[in-house]
């Protein structure tokens, strides 16, 4: 007695087909995966260049805060900023916005105070700029030898760059001083 095998048995394919789609599937997950990786690495590397754009404006900051500190007596404020010290919003324009964010690169290097010392990573040192916001005489008569004593209160603006000059912050602050 002789047994036959039928091997006429018609295949479908399912499994290779199956394959094929979790193969696809498998390589939109790693391409998705690879774009969310490079875009968090920019991400971060933006981030990173942000803060040091901010440390070098704190810097400026801290400067410009420093130099009204060890004055001695009080510097006379003028349009020009030739002492230091500007009158309050003698650089503005008549637009409506406000001189620090109309000013370009040209304008603080040509008016304003660079930072004296290096700084790593950072494409441009920082500038600052002070302006006289208010004097408040400590006596209210006129005439009195004391009418040159009081608290200065000055605005401090800062500005400064991350690793590209394309990277910018701005701080102001404000300080008092009695002379």
């Amino acid at each position: 007695m002789k047994y036959s095998i039928n091997s006429n048995y018609q295949q479908s394919g399912a499994v290779l087909v199956i394959s094929l789609i979790m193969l696809l599937l498998l390589t939109l997950i790693g391409v998705t995966g690879t774009q969310v990786s490079s875009m968090e690495e920019k991400m971060a590397g933006n981030f990173k260049d942000q803060n040091m754009a901010f440390q070098a404006a704190e810097s400026g900051l801290r400067a410009g805060e420093t130099w009204v500190a060890v004055q001695g007596i009080r510097p006379v404020p003028n349009n020009t900023g030739s002492t230091q010290v500007w009158t309050l919003d003698s650089a503005a324009t008549a637009t409506t916005n406000n001189w620090w964010e109309e000013r370009n690169a040209t304008w603080w290097s040509s008016n304003a105070v660079q930072f004296a010392a290096t700084l790593s990573d950072v494409k441009t040192k920082p500038y600052y700029l002070i302006e006289q916001q208010y004097f408040d005489k400590d006596s209210l008569t006129i005439g009195m030898s004391n009418d040159n004593s009081g608290r200065v209160l000055y605005r401090v603006t800062a500005k400064g760059t991350g690793g590209s000059d394309s990277t910018r912050a701005l701080l102001q602050s404000t300080y008092s001083k009695r002379f």
